[in-house]
């Protein structure tokens, strides 16, 4: 039906009904601007606080390398190989320092997980068991182990060392790894650096 047909009361009556759906979207339009303006302060906040935690994440990665720095510098000037070691049959390498390659001839690389060769094979044959008998002592009665013996330097020499060492346990006390150093123990370096 057109506007022209309809009667003034019919006429009133759709402009109320127009009014009343005109009312109910203006509601539903400021329902829905304030859910957007909650919303957007919501977005902004978590921006806010996902800045914060970068920035934390930020300085934390700045103070742990800081950290291995230190530890990297103290590390480099220590006059023997650093390491820390897998107690297993070939003393599986998470880490030994550079100055192992003075006291081998090989870099600390080959050791790393057995990457090229095990600490192990490195070992006088004739000293082997003495080493492994020092350690499970050391580990038998959770205290440090020294032992001196002989690695097979890649150049044919052998090279009298002296290591000290000692289990690391977690808090039920099982063995986790081996931490130690190993020293030339003729000095070779410092008669060299003389």
């Amino acid at each position: 039906m057109s506007i022209h047909e309809m009667s003034r009361e019919e006429l009133t009556a759709a402009i109320e009904e127009r009014d009343r759906r005109i009312a109910t979207l203006r509601d539903a339009n400021s329902d829905l601007v304030a859910q957007l303006q909650q919303k957007d302060s919501n977005i902004i906040r978590m921006q806010r606080e996902l800045e914060e935690r970068m920035a934390q994440c930020i300085r934390r990665e700045n103070e742990i390398r800081q950290s291995t720095d230190r530890y990297a510098s103290l590390v480099d000037n220590i006059p023997g190989a650093v390491y820390r070691c897998a107690n297993d049959v070939y003393w599986t390498m998470e880490f030994i320092s550079k100055q192992i390659e003075e006291l081998t001839g090989y870099p600390a690389s080959d050791f790393i997980n057995n990457a090229v060769r095990s600490y192990n094979s490195v070992i006088h044959p004739d000293d082997v068991l003495k080493v492994v008998d020092a350690v499970n002592e050391g580990l038998k009665h959770k205290r440090s182990y020294t032992i001196e013996y002989r690695v097979l330097h890649r150049d044919g020499a052998t090279v009298e060392v002296y290591e000290r060492g000692a289990g690391v346990y977690d808090e039920e006390g099982h063995l986790l790894w081996l931490d130690g150093v190993i020293f030339d123990r003729n000095h070779r370096r410092h008669r060299r650096d003389l």
